[in-house]
């Protein structure tokens, strides 16, 4: 691994069976701290901390069973079993309600991730009769009119034969 020749062969070694996604340009970086044991055990505390954030898999209590919400997406979930956290998903048109503890039938404004700026028309996540219009990042379910479907391609309304659904 590029810039890791410099580090003692434990630090070599931690830096290469990390499990979690780390940028490359944070890698090659780390060699300069080769010399502070301490600096670099804290910036790999730190890169191990960012990295468990960005795949938003929770941290599990090490003993029962339970379901947490997953904080990037409101369909999804965690079922904690014994401190090991496996992924679980809702079905199409349900979001997680973690103080139920169940899945729950949604609508899209509560469970449609818009972009915050901008206007846009974006399949809607269940049907083809329907779209969502986006507006300054809030989600807003339309319907097509009769005998149109939304035309992903198009991000429009449109006749029913030149839809994939």
């Amino acid at each position: 691994m590029k810039g890791t020749g410099d580090c003692a062969p434990e630090i070599r070694k931690s830096l290469i069976t990390l499990s979690s996604p780390i940028p490359h340009y944070l890698l090659p970086r780390l060699d300069i701290f080769a010399g502070s044991g301490a600096v670099l055990f804290a910036i790999l505390v730190l890169v191990s901390v960012l990295a468990q954030q960005a795949t938003a898999e929770p941290t599990c209590r090490p003993t029962g069973n339970y379901l947490t919400s997953n904080p990037r997406d409101c369909r999804s979930y965690y079922y904690c079993f014994e401190g090991q956290p496996y992924y679980g998903i809702c079905g199409p048109g349900h979001r997680f309600d973690e103080r139920r503890q169940t899945c729950l039938q949604s609508t899209v404004s509560e469970c449609f991730s818009c972009p915050s700026s901008g206007i846009y028309n974006l399949s809607h996540p269940t049907t083809c009769q329907k779209y969502v219009l986006c507006f300054q990042g809030v989600a807003n379910e339309r319907e097509c009119p009769p005998g149109l479907l939304f035309n992903q391609q198009l991000r429009q309304c449109d006749l029913s034969g030149n839809v994939v659904c």
